[in-house]
């Protein structure tokens, strides 16, 4: 061969290299891509970005979440999204070890309690300048905003929002005599008692009295009785004039049979499906788990109704403590913009009403929630109005809050079972919880 023929054998080679190496520029794979690949963005260049979470490994709610993926993609060829999802009893530790070892992560599925511990992490970003501090406050109502909130600061944009409210069973108050929803404290006490006389093997009511979800049922009545955990400046005020009474008031429900002890949210949810409890505290997703536990879909509606929890005296506002779950970007995120244009499009009318049609999870929109689908169904629509006066759980604010919510319950529990009296009880909850916070 010589030296002409090899040069030119040499420059044909390259020249194959490189076109070869052009045409598989411009575009990042990911195994786990979901929806159609469409066309590449103008300048030939697709970003694969990630939404994280539980419910897409679900089987209630993983093809939905699939469908909504795969809307975005279907039109946005620039920046795709995929899932990575785990368990939720794993997905804070997750997030939290992926997003500080530098793993790409863009947007997540996160319970509210879980926010404090994310933004001490230091991974999110503030969302309020990203969505738009303007388009929050025109669409999403003040109460559901805080739910994403951690020291004022927009660090999750509410994807679902409701409270952990209050229910009756219809047909357990007609047989007892009560011909009416409670409304206020005296008329509460005057319908367990009532539903005590008539079947006294009923627990007239089902309150959280062993496990963290004390302290929480244990708030919304504090705060019916005008208490608070913490004051505005962070002192611990639990063991207050309000709080005490609080206190004394269900001790007297446990000493006349109307609370029953060592009772937790799923045994209480098991004796309603079986008409042994009358009112109980739970979240939005009740009428579907009494409904998986065995009471048949036409007869829900004689079983089960959300209520406002009753108050001191007429006028008052019901409590109820906040619950749901909010989206966040992180601050390792590919790109921020895209980030903030896929949470609106997760909580924007078209697909919230589609994983409200799915899951029976309700919209953060305002159009999305008066939308006549929602509006007509009579069970969401109620519980709306229990959310629209709620507020976050007081111990969300810190990120020991599990330590701290087992502090008020051990000791509210002490006072319950005669151990302690409602004020000893309380001053000591107040003293481990400062030294806890401290």
């Amino acid at each position: 061969m010589t030296r002409k023929h090899l040069v030119s054998g040499l420059m044909i080679l390259c020249l194959c290299f490189f076109l070869f190496a052009c045409s598989n520029s411009g575009t990042e794979t990911s195994e786990a891509s979901s929806g159609d690949e469409g066309d590449s963005g103008s300048d030939g260049k697709t970003t694969e970005m990630v939404w994280a979470g539980w419910s897409g490994e679900e089987d209630s709610s993983k093809d939905v979440i699939k469908g909504m993926i795969d809307d975005w993609n279907n039109e946005h060829s620039d920046s795709t999204f995929s899932w990575v999802g785990w368990p939720w009893d794993n997905t804070l530790e997750q997030l939290i070890i992926r997003s500080q070892g530098g793993e790409a992560l863009d947007v997540a599925q996160v319970d509210i309690v879980w926010l404090k511990a994310l933004a001490n992490a230091g991974v999110l970003e503030d969302l309020s300048p990203v969505v738009g501090e303007d388009w929050l406050q025109e669409n999403i109502e003040e109460a559901a905003l805080k739910t994403g909130q951690v020291d004022g600061t927009q660090y999750g944009i509410p994807w679902t929002t409701a409270s952990i409210g209050m229910v009756n069973n219809p047909s357990l108050l007609e047989e007892a005599g009560v011909s009416e929803v409670p409304q206020t404290i005296e008329e509460f006490e005057a319908a367990l008692k009532k539903v005590k006389s008539a079947n006294p093997d009923i627990v007239p009511y089902a309150l959280t009295t062993k496990g963290g979800g004390t302290a929480k049922d244990f708030m919304q009545w504090l705060w019916t009785f005008g208490g608070e955990v913490f004051d505005e400046n962070g002192n611990v005020v639990v063991n207050s004039e309000q709080g005490v009474d609080t206190l004394n008031w269900l001790k007297e429900m446990v000493d006349n049979g109307y609370i029953s002890m060592d009772m937790d949210r799923f045994a209480a949810r098991q004796m309603y499906a079986t008409d042994q409890v009358a009112f109980y505290d739970d979240a939005i997703l009740a009428r579907g788990i009494l409904e998986s536990n065995g009471v048949a879909e036409a007869d829900l509606d004689k079983k089960i109704k959300p209520m406002l929890r009753p108050v001191v005296k007429a006028g008052d506002t019901p409590q109820s403590v906040m619950w749901g779950h909010v989206l966040v970007a992180f601050k390792n995120t590919s790109d921020l913009e895209k980030s903030g244009e896929f949470i609106k499009h997760l909580i924007g009318e078209e697909e919230a009403l589609k994983y409200f049609d799915t899951v029976g999870l309700p919209p953060v929109t305002k159009s999305a929630i008066s939308n006549e689908k929602v509006q007509q169904d009579q069970w969401t629509s109620e519980w709306l109005d229990i959310t629209a006066t709620g507020q976050n759980a007081e111990s969300i604010s810190y990120e020991n809050s599990s330590e701290l919510d087992g502090i008020i319950s051990e000791e509210l529990q002490a006072a319950l079972l005669g151990d302690k009296s409602a004020q000893d009880a309380l001053d000591d909850a107040a003293s481990r919880l400062e030294s806890a916070i401290n």
